[in-house]
Parts: C-alpha cells; sequence; structure tokens
C-alpha cells in the first residue's frame, strides 16, 4: 500500500468546489471508494481527506477517537446548534453527554412508540386520497408533532408547523451550503450565509417562545424537564438556559428531520426496486397484527420490518458525512493523515463499499437477516455513528421508523406517481430533491 493519499484527478484543484456544491455526497462517494477508503481533496494548499474504509473509520471514531475533534469544519453549524451535543468537543461534551445520558434513558421508548402511533393514525385518517400524497412532507410534519411532544409535552396548529419546517428546511439548506466554507480562508465569503443567520435566529424565537411557553405551565415529566432538572454526577452543576437552548435547538432539528428522511428513503426503494420485499413486509405485518394498531410490543415479532429499515438506512444513513479535525498526525494504514488536516467521514460511502457488501447498490433487506454473514454488520455499517459519540437519539429514531413505516403498510397500498428516479439533495441529511409524490390507497381500517 503506498504512503501517498491519492488526488482523483476529476476533483482537484477549482473543480472541487463546483463538484461538491452540485452534489457532496456523491462527489466524495465516488473519491473515497475509487481510492481505497481514503482520498485527498485539493484546493490549491488546502487539503481535506475522505475517509471511508471501515478501519480506518474505527481508528478515527473509536480506538483514536481523541485525537480528532469537531474542529473549524463545525464553525458555519454552530452558527444554528451552537454548542449542543453535536457540535461540542473536550470536556464541554463529555459534562453534556452525562447530564443527557440520564434524560434520554427517562425518554420512555413506550411513550415515543404511543405518540408516534397516535400522531401516525390522525394524520392517515385526514389524508385526501384521490391524488399522490408527498411522503416526505408528511413524515416530516408527523416527526414535528412527535419531537415536540417527546420535548414539551404539547402541540402545536398546522400553521405553525408550516413555519417550523420551512424555517428549519432553509436553516439545513443553509447549513449545507457552509459545507465549502471549510475548504477556504476565513475571510472568504459565502453565499447565503446572511439568509442563513436570519434562518436561525426566525427559528430559534420559535423554538424560545414554545419553551417559554411550556417553562410557563410547571413541570409536566418532559425531555425538558429531564433536561432542566438534570444534575452533572461529577460537579453537580445544571444547564445554562443557553446551554439548553442549544440542546434543544440541536435535538429538535436532528431529530424530526434524518429520521423522516430515512423512512422516505425505504418507501422509494421499496417501491421503486423491490415490491416483492414490499408484499413480503406486508404479509409480515398483516399476520403478526392481525388489523389491530402497531404497537412497541409488536416489534420484537416483526423482524422482516427490521431487516427493511436496517437495509433501508444503509443505501440512505441518517447523516451521509461526518466532519473531523485531526489535532495531531496519525496514521490510518500505511498513510498519514497531517496535523490540523479537515476530514470528511463517509457511512454513505462506507456502506456501499463492494469489499464488505456484494452488489452494493441493490436494496436487499435479506443483509440483515439472522443467516447472513454478519461481518460486514460488523465492521461496514454504522448509521448512526459509532464509538462515544454514537448518536444518542438511535433508539427513538428506530422506534420512530420502525412503527411509521408498519403504520403505513398496514393501512395502505402505495404507488410511485412519477417513475423518474429519486435523486438526492444534501441538506446536512439527504433528502429525495423533489420528495416523493405517492398514490395511497387504503386497505381498510385496523381494529381499534
Amino acid at each position: 500500500m503506498t504512503t501517498t493519499i491519492s488526488s482523483p484527478k476529476r476533483l482537484r484543484g477549482v473543480r472541487l468546489l463546483p463538484a461538491l456544491a452540485r452534489d457532496p455526497v456523491e462527489a466524495c462517494t465516488r473519491a473515497a471508494l475509487a481510492d481505497g477508503g481514503l482520498a485527498r481533496l485539493r484546493i490549491g494548499p488546502i487539503q481535506v481527506y475522505v475517509v471511508s474504509h471501515p478501519d480506518y473509520i474505527r481508528r478515527v471514531l473509536v480506538t483514536n477517537a481523541g485525537n480528532y475533534t469537531k474542529g473549524r469544519i463545525m464553525d458555519g453549524i454552530r452558527v444554528a446548534l451552537g454548542s449542543g451535543l453535536f457540535t461540542a468537543d473536550g470536556a464541554l461534551w463529555k459534562q453534556q453527554r452525562r447530564l443527557m445520558q440520564p434524560a434520554f434513558a427517562h425518554t420512555q421508548r413506550d411513550h415515543v412508540a404511543s405518540v408516534t402511533v397516535d400522531a401516525w393514525q390522525r394524520r392517515m385518517s385526514g389524508w385526501e386520497t384521490s391524488g399522490p400524497v408527498d411522503l416526505l412532507a408528511e413524515f416530516m410534519s408527523l416527526n414535528v408533532e412527535v419531537i415536540l411532544d417527546v420535548l414539551f409535552s404539547t402541540s402545536i396548529g398546522p400553521d405553525r408547523t408550516r413555519r417550523l419546517l420551512d424555517l428549519s428546511d432553509a436553516v439545513f439548506a443553509g447549513m449545507a451550503k457552509q459545507l465549502p466554507a471549510f475548504v477556504l480562508p476565513g475571510w472568504v465569503p459565502v453565499p447565503g450565509r446572511g439568509r442563513y443567520r436570519q434562518a436561525v435566529a426566525d427559528l430559534g424565537a420559535e423554538i424560545h417562545a414554545i419553551i417559554d411557553e411550556r417553562r410557563a405551565e410547571g413541570p409536566r415529566g418532559d425531555l425538558l424537564d429531564s433536561l432542566l432538572e438534570a444534575r452533572d454526577p461529577e460537579s453537580g452543576e445544571t444547564m445554562s438556559d443557553q446551554q439548553i437552548r442549544d440542546e434543544i435547538f440541536t435535538l429538535f432539528m436532528a431529530g424530526y428531520e434524518s429520521t423522516a428522511t430515512s423512512v422516505t428513503w425505504t418507501c422509494y426503494l421499496l417501491l421503486a426496486r423491490r415490491p416483492d420485499a414490499l408484499g413480503r413486509l406486508r404479509e409480515e405485518i398483516d399476520r403478526v397484527l392481525g388489523g389491530r394498531v402497531p404497537a412497541v410490543a409488536d416489534l420484537d415479532q416483526l423482524p422482516y420490518l427490521g431487516q427493511v429499515v436496517a437495509e433501508g438506512l444503509r443505501l440512505y444513513p441518517a447523516f451521509p458525512m461526518y466532519f473531523r479535525s485531526a489535532t495531531e498526525a496519525d496514521q490510518l494504514g500505511e498513510r498519514t493523515i497531517p496535523a490540523g488536516a479537515q476530514l470528511i467521514v463517509s457511512p454513505y460511502a462506507t456502506h456501499r463499499d463492494p469489499d464488505y457488501w456484494p452488489n452494493p447498490e441493490e436494496f436487499d433487506p435479506e443483509r440483515f437477516s439472522p443467516e447472513a454473514d454478519s461481518r460486514a454488520r460488523r465492521t461496514a455499517y454504522y448509521p448512526f455513528g459509532m464509538g462515544q459519540r454514537r448518536c444518542i437519539g438511535e433508539p427513538m429514531s428506530l422506534t420512530i421508523a420502525l412503527l411509521t413505516l408498519a403504520a403505513l403498510t398496514q393501512r395502505f397500498e402505495l404507488t410511485l406517481a412519477t417513475d423518474r428516479p429519486a435523486r438526492g439533495r444534501y441538506a446536512m441529511t439527504y433528502q429525495p430533491r423533489n420528495g416523493l409524490p405517492t398514490y395511497v390507497t387504503p386497505r381498510g381500517q385496523p381494529a381499534e
């Protein structure tokens, strides 16, 4: 193995920024997989390393994770998320993780499931089925309702929900546009930065208003109460109001959008590529549920549902790229990452590595069956991250995804409204660019 990290010719120099602007996920994936899971992207003297080989991923995220901080790559994202758990580093991150872990343990899976199923049954009952339904938009609205209930034990009207979604979309789009900023000097202006900051301010005002309204009502035993009451077991400190804001903002942004996007892609993959898998999934759900509304206790009896969601997350992980900065020089295999290097960690690319996933672009839930070879699942699968910074909301996200797909499959026949292949749009997550317009035909109402 060479000690030189190659730079793909098609992504050198000034070609890099247009490629990143068009589709950074695909650009980084092509670079990484073409160069053994570690590629160097260059703009003049500035270098960024794309990492996807499972051995190197484990080095960066687990065995030498202390050497890799969020760093200045995250500066543009901190404009929105402040010092929340997603962006924090070092001692602050450790303190916040200690404070928040009990709060998430307190957020019972049964409660998340109950809120999800109730909200989903109401939403499906109100669908107008004479025309196509945009599943991405529906999942987004549903998840806002679920996340607000889990965070604040509250709900808001449709107009306010629409405003939250519009502002959140503007914030995510603004974050994504900051991506080229970490390969440029700080004095170079980034287009749209003013609009991004305004969207952050407007969304922050909405979130602050919800927090203030909720706190005025007194304790209700929700996640907000858990965060307000949390004390660091080592220092005894509680969170400041600003830290509460940063964490709530982070949980709201990460919670509703990533899960909705993942479920949307899974629906697309079932409908466009594997209608036979959809039929098998429906048979399992009908047999296990017998027409009743799904509950969290049913999930262990729906193994194929779990396989379908896991395979959807392989092809479209919640966040397709992570960002890190190397504090000191490090060895990834036989190659050297210099001190101060900026890294893009790409689960999207790792999950498509043909050395670990045969026919990697094929949607095949059987990869996650108990009988399948588990080598790839153990070493080359990390849709929620890996190591100590693995997503704290993973159990909640999976519960929402599983129950949403179960309820949808149980109640409706689905048909895509267009034959055109779905294409991704990077906005921190990786959404279907034009949503997912789908015809829905009721199969009959489940028993209450």
